[in-house]
């Protein structure tokens, strides 16, 4: 159970499954390194799979006023140079955006593409931004999972298969309650317009056509901010399309890799 020394002595915890490519998987909000479990056997066939607990999640224990997202980012690096990892394809899940695009932006060397699901991203637009602001106000990591209930799903989905929100309720119920939504739009997390000149990053933004958590549309959006990103939508998913509609996830994801890993 490897961990990797933060610079202000966090311990990140983080999994290494298989050998070859690397591929980081970084989780959401309501995530941690086991929610990837569709995902790491299909990949670490012939990708090196690196999961991570972010910072304040599961085995990365930190205390609430350390577990912040402008930490994230520095998190990252340190796993990587504690793995052996020059550079690696960030895969990033809502909230995990705010570790994969800020190192993308500020060291290029180490991302060798990137691809996001289900996040409006630190990137920042008034548009999003407020997507953001009205996704933090009404989702309290504290309290009930609004997610547990529902929101953010595919609701066919969870008529054929009920035991989807069982088993993310059961996975999220891992993290300690410290996480505060709206330390995602503090103003250190910005990532401005200036920015993103020169960058260079393969990018796609994905998000699901049932995703009434943030919208169904937003990954669009983000995609006209990142220069150069592509975005795919899974028609049949919401938020969270690696755990709803793995199988359509992983294919993507995989041809992505073919292009520009």
């Amino acid at each position: 159970m490897p961990f990797a020394n933060a610079s202000d002595g966090v311990s990140i915890y983080y999994e290494t499954h298989g050998e070859g490519q690397p591929i980081i998987f970084i989780h959401g909000g309501g995530g941690n390194t086991l929610v990837w479990y569709q995902q790491v056997p299909y990949f670490s066939r012939k990708y090196k799979v690196i999961t991570v607990d972010l910072r304040g999640f599961k085995h990365s224990v930190c205390s609430p006023d350390r577990t912040l997202p402008q930490h994230f980012s520095e998190d990252m690096l340190s796993v990587l140079d504690h793995a052996g990892v020059e550079k690696a394809v960030f895969a990033c899940q809502s909230l995990g955006a705010w570790a994969g695009l800020p190192v993308a932006v500020h060291h290029p060397e180490r991302v060798q593409a990137l691809f996001i699901s289900g996040s409006p991203t630190p990137a920042y637009s008034p548009r999003t931004w407020k997507v953001l602001e009205d996704a933090a106000r009404t989702f309290d990591y504290k309290q009930a999972d609004m997610r547990a209930t529902g929101i953010g799903w595919n609701k066919a989905n969870l008529e054929s298969r009920p035991e989807l929100l069982f088993l993310y309720s059961q996975l999220k119920g891992l993290n300690p309650s410290g996480f505060r939504a709206e330390t995602m739009t503090a103003d250190e997390v910005r990532i401005l317009p200036e920015h993103f000149r020169g960058y260079a990053i393969p990018t796609m933004v994905c998000g699901g056509s049932h995703d009434d958590f943030l919208t169904p549309t937003l990954h669009e959006d983000v995609a006209r901010i990142i220069p150069g990103a592509s975005a795919h939508t899974f028609v049949d998913a919401g938020h969270s399309a690696y755990f709803e509609t793995p199988d359509e996830y992983n294919s993507v994801l995989q041809a992505f890799i073919d292009q520009y890993g």
